[in-house]
């Protein structure tokens, strides 16, 4: 539990009790928790979106959504997506100038934009899907749930992967150290992308064919659906890591590993990646 706590408060902006918190040799295992904790701001989130559709148009509804969702992250990471293009776009090729351009406090015009039109392309999608799923609603919901969650586990996936390209003050280290962060990549792998198929298959049947719901094992034409909205869920998450593994690999490859900013920055746009696949497969496979 107190992994948990800590993998939360270290996300978010969520205060955790002294009593709680782990020492830093401790929190590198809380990874296995980051994309429950990703989970946690997607149903605050959804939460909220409910209750604004009721109060404010639908534009302004998503708009403070995004807003939210950087306010309940204290905007970290997009502080790292900033600093990742201010460095990856710098012009320099060794290693130590980019990582000193991305350790400044001041942010370049390849960082400004980099949030500007993050954030536009955010609002644009999640507008586009709550403007065309109104007799998906369910799905919607589900997308926005697990936005945060798999932005989460795109940190894991880092971690697992690459090694730190700070010295040994890097926060980074202390992940990249840990012997279990393939481990607890593994296990939140299996059980993000197992509870997210299994939701977006129960909530795509929901919505496709009320009548079914408690019969459709006797229903040829019920388990057709199913298997088809199953292919669907495969369809987001196969395209998500497929886009995943060359970002990663262009944001790594000139300073030969991660920090914290690319960790960050990675998690924003994985974020996006997944609301452009499941806006692909909206538009193409509803």
């Amino acid at each position: 539990m107190s992994k948990f706590i800590n993998a939360l408060g270290f996300l978010t902006i969520i205060k955790i009790p002294k009593k709680y918190t782990l020492k830093k040799e401790q929190l590198a295992d809380s990874t296995v928790y980051f994309p429950i904790a990703g989970l946690i701001i997607g149903i605050i989130l959804s939460l909220f979106y409910f209750v604004a559709s009721f109060i404010f148009p639908l534009f302004l509804s998503v708009i403070l959504l995004i807003g939210l969702e950087v306010f309940l992250s204290g905007g970290a990471h997009l502080d790292g997506l900033s600093d990742m293009f201010d460095g990856t776009f710098s012009g320099r090729s060794d290693k130590n100038k980019i990582l000193e351009i991305m350790k400044k406090s001041d942010t370049g015009v390849y960082g400004i934009l980099s949030i500007v039109f993050l954030l536009l392309l955010k609002i644009s999608i999640v507008y586009y899907l709550a403007s065309i799923n109104l007799g998906h609603v369910l799905i919607f919901y589900l997308t926005i749930i697990f936005m945060p969650a798999f932005g989460r586990w795109s940190m894991v996936f880092l971690i697992s992967r690459y090694k730190n390209a700070r010295g040994s003050n890097s926060l980074a280290k202390i992940f990249t150290d840990n012997k279990n962060k393939r481990k607890n990549f593994y296990i939140s792998s299996i059980y993000l992308f197992l509870l997210f198929l299994v939701l977006y298959t129960f909530f795509g049947y929901l919505t496709g064919s009320w009548a079914g719901v408690f019969s459709f094992l006797n229903n040829l034409e019920s388990v057709y659906l199913i298997l088809f909205i199953l292919a669907k869920a495969l369809l987001v998450t196969a395209a998500l890591f497929l886009l995943l593994l060359p970002v990663s690999w262009f944001f790594t490859r000139r300073i030969g590993g991660i920090t914290g900013d690319i960790i960050g920055g990675v998690s924003e746009i994985t974020e996006l990646m997944f609301l452009f696949a499941s806006y692909l497969v909206f538009t193409f496979f509803i």
